[in-house]
């Protein structure tokens, strides 16, 4: 099979690799779509911490089932499947919680195990039991690439909750800040507002949400914030890029009782911050982390998009080919559009 092997970092190439076989209880893949995510694009130029080379990349999966070992109750050969990247031990404190993105012996797909930018996927008995996510037959797989990085939202908005008349505050208007905006829409928020200096995804965020979208290089952020929400501040904001540090300028913009979610993970010289405790304190003012998604979570963001309560299929600017593959990680790289997917 082909496959897109990271190498090094800076070295992504095209190679032939053996075809994998069926894992004891488990299924095979024929990849139907595979997106890249900002994080493909950091391992591509930099490395990852939990990245081994060599490796194929790819975690935001869509299949064709062409093989299974032995008959499966809810799987047949044939079905177009969402999958999430997690593979898990089913039985740590974490996984026996619901949490199992932080399981004691988790791997994660395109990361310490091979991902989905290849022709053939093997997914092993652990993933089949919560890691596959059957799809309608009429949906376009492209669109539905979109399940995990709209899980990974999910977790963010549980971690910081985004309740009826908030008013939410994105600090990036990429792609995850794009499904931030649609999430805390369907959520109930009064207002959403975008920061985004892009004019490409600045046209895409108003013509694909409802958000009010700010260009902190044209316009005083302080000072539109204050004007949105009547000088109250934001009830809550998600850091949709690395870019941001969270410090008592980022506290200021929050309204008594407000919530920050630390989501896009902090840039170098960014990540040491001091903030002051006692605005914490008196403003009640939480600061919560995300990273990643649950399995449950991957499961309901599927819903979301094949029920249509999300409409995001807008956010695909880019289709290739994986013999094409350095045209998508461009797309992304130089944020000429949103989403870019192998397909």
């Amino acid at each position: 099979m082909k496959a897109a092997v990271l190498k090094a970092p800076g070295l992504l190439e095209l190679d032939d690799l053996p075809d994998p076989t069926v894992p004891k209880g488990g299924a095979l893949l024929e990849i139907e779509a595979c997106a890249i995510c900002g994080t493909d694009v950091k391992m591509r130029e930099q490395g990852h911490r939990d990245l081994a080379y060599p490796r194929v990349l790819g975690h935001e999966i869509v299949g064709r089932v062409v093989q299974l070992d032995g008959p499966n109750p809810s799987l047949d050969e044939g079905d177009l499947v969402q999958v999430w990247p997690g593979i898990t031990c089913g039985r740590c404190r974490y996984c026996m919680l619901g949490k199992d993105s932080h399981c004691e012996s988790i791997k994660i797909m395109g990361f310490n195990c091979d991902g989905g930018f290849a022709e053939l996927k093997a997914l092993s008995a652990e993933s089949l039991s919560v890691g596959m996510n059957l799809l309608p037959k009429n949906i376009d797989p492209a669109f539905a690439t979109l399940s995990e990085p709209l899980a990974c939202c999910l977790n963010g908005q549980q971690q910081a909750p985004v309740c009826r008349g908030d008013r939410v505050l994105i600090l990036g208007g990429g792609p995850i800040g794009a499904l931030h905006a649609l999430l805390a829409e369907l959520h109930g928020a009064e207002k959403v507002m975008v920061t985004e200096m892009l004019p490409e995804r600045i046209r895409l965020l108003e013509r694909h949400t409802s958000a009010v979208v700010v260009d902190p290089s044209k316009e005083k952020l302080n000072s539109i914030l204050a004007s949105e929400t009547d000088g109250a501040g934001a009830d809550v904001i998600f850091t949709a890029t690395p870019k941001i540090p969270v410090d008592d300028d980022l506290l200021s913009l929050l309204s008594a009782g407000g919530r920050i979610c630390v989501f896009s993970g902090p840039a170098f010289g960014h990540h040491e911050k001091k903030i002051d405790i006692k605005r914490i304190h008196y403003k009640e003012i939480t600061i919560s982390g995300s990273y990643g998604c649950t399995s449950h979570q991957n499961r309901s963001a599927v819903g979301l998009l094949t029920s249509g309560l999300i409409k995001a299929d807008g956010l695909i600017t880019k289709r290739t080919s994986l013999e094409r593959i350095d045209e998508a990680f461009t797309h992304s790289a130089k944020r000429l559009g949103m989403k870019s997917v192998v397909c």
